[in-house]
């Protein structure tokens, strides 16, 4: 029997509070504005789970450009949804731009969310927008196998996620159930293969002893440590610590093209029914696909731009639009619920 929205809300905030974090604190706890947004003065209120670092300079700019007193509020992904879907209709956010398209399809399914306009829902490569158009990607993770060549030899490394749960595996795979990276790959995993196929590849990869972590980040200091083999992660984090450290040794491997272990994890915004500054919000999004900040997400964070001709981050497969087409993303939007009751029924937590 699937766990009730309550539950679920529980777990999101366990999940927010263990292992989802990319900002920088609870709502409220950060925003780019000082005067006018602890007035309540903002011209534009956006509730941001995404890291602070990638996400501060394009607010900046964005208020630069137009003017506009932007409150930015940062927090985890799963923390903001949680939090949004109490306040309800009366959230004071206009926007909710999420590092997952797992929890947006959360806030969607209450009806929290308002259509965008077509020119927004078309500027992106087509399949990455809400069934309803109710909100948008903005730029994607592919989900990888992290290793350290030094020390595993990529030709030993599975095409497939099933060989994961193989004994060859036992005790050398790293990954972060907690993590709303994992929660959105679980739901993935369940648009392509199905509950049942998803819940027996759990269970599976939980009695192949996995070495637990809190996050992406764990786990390539842990390979390149020597403590752990291989890590379940999304791409951009290696080219991130690459840029810190050119000698940092752990290095990306894509599963198979059309595998349910090679998806992409798209970062989604979208406009909130209650928010005072509808015109605003909007302008917003079309900020974030224009291609100054399409290229911000390229060449400082790593991440795949949604709009078409920017680019495609270093040594990485470039987006193929039938295997996105393949992926369901907008159903994988639907799917948190499930996702947390088979990862929670398969005990990894």
């Amino acid at each position: 029997m699937r766990a009730p929205r309550s539950v679920v809300l529980a777990l999101a905030a366990v999940l927010a509070l263990t292992g989802c974090a990319t900002g920088t604190g609870a709502p409220g706890g950060s925003s780019s504005t000082d005067g006018a947004s602890a007035m309540g003065g903002a011209d534009l209120v956006v509730y941001v789970g995404r890291n602070e670092d990638h996400v501060r300079p394009l607010v900046e700019e964005f208020e630069r450009r137009t003017g506009l007193d932007v409150d930015a509020r940062y927090g985890s992904t799963g923390e903001l949804a949680t939090t949004i879907l109490q306040e309800g209709a009366s959230s004071p956010a206009d926007l909710f731009f999420t590092q997952d398209p797992a929890y947006i399809g959360a806030i969607s399914e209450a009806g929290l969310l308002s259509r965008l306009p077509d020119d927004v829902l078309d500027a992106v490569v087509p399949g990455i927008a809400g069934s309803d158009g109710d909100w948008v990607g903005v730029t994607a993770r592919r989900r990888v196998l992290a290793y350290d060549p030094a020390t595993t030899s990529a030709d030993q490394l599975p095409d497939t996620i099933s060989e994961l749960v193989e004994e060859p595996w036992r005790g050398r795979v790293g990954l972060a159930p907690t993590h709303s990276s994992f929660v959105s790959f679980v739901a993935a995993l369940v648009a392509i293969r199905g509950e049942g196929e998803a819940l027996a590849w759990l269970e599976g990869i939980a009695a192949n002893d996995p070495q637990i972590f809190d996050g992406n980040e764990e786990q390539l200091r842990a390979i390149a440590a020597g403590d752990l083999d291989v890590g379940l992660v999304n791409h951009y984090y290696v080219h991130r610590l690459r840029a810190e450290d050119p000698a940092f040794s752990v290095r990306n491997h894509s599963f198979a093209a059309g595998d349910a272990g090679d998806v992409l994890m798209p970062t989604a915004i979208g406009r909130l029914t209650g928010g005072a500054h509808p015109e605003a919000a909007v302008e917003f999004i079309r900020f974030l696909l224009a291609d100054q900040a399409q290229r911000h997400f390229l060449d400082e964070v790593g991440e795949y731009p949604l709009v078409l001709g920017i680019g495609t981050p270093a040594g990485e497969r470039p987006l193929d639009p039938e295997l996105i087409d393949a992926m369901n993303l907008a159903e994988v939007a639907g799917n948190l619920d499930v996702a947390t009751d088979l990862i929670a029924r398969a005990g990894l937590i």
